[in-house]
């Protein structure tokens, strides 16, 4: 769970440090949106299952972020989105080859 979470980190961090260049970050940016949000789901999942039946219960933090991850799988442009604007960006990238 900790290596997607720097992954994920990771991949944001230098999609922003390309923005802060002043350069095209739509790539690096959607693949780090695609990633992370992935993982989110995936690192929550697990998260859940450790927690057993307590997971339900409201007073921990899990439930909250059970029921909240999924939108960031549609929130922000959808995985489907991000997937297709890779996709377009690698080909624009490679098309010369």
């Amino acid at each position: 769970m900790g290596t997607k979470v720097e992954a994920a980190h990771q991949m944001v961090v230098r999609a922003a440090r390309i923005k802060d260049t002043g350069e095209r970050n739509d790539l690096e940016a959607g693949m780090a949106k695609y990633l992370a949000s992935e993982y989110c789901r995936d690192v929550v999942e697990d998260a859940f299952r450790i927690h057993g039946g307590y997971g339900f219960a409201k007073e921990y933090e899990i439930e909250r972020l059970y029921r909240e991850a999924p939108m960031l799988l549609i929130g922000e442009g959808t995985a489907d989105i991000q997937r297709m604007i890779i996709g377009r960006r690698l080909l624009e990238m490679h098309a010369d080859h």
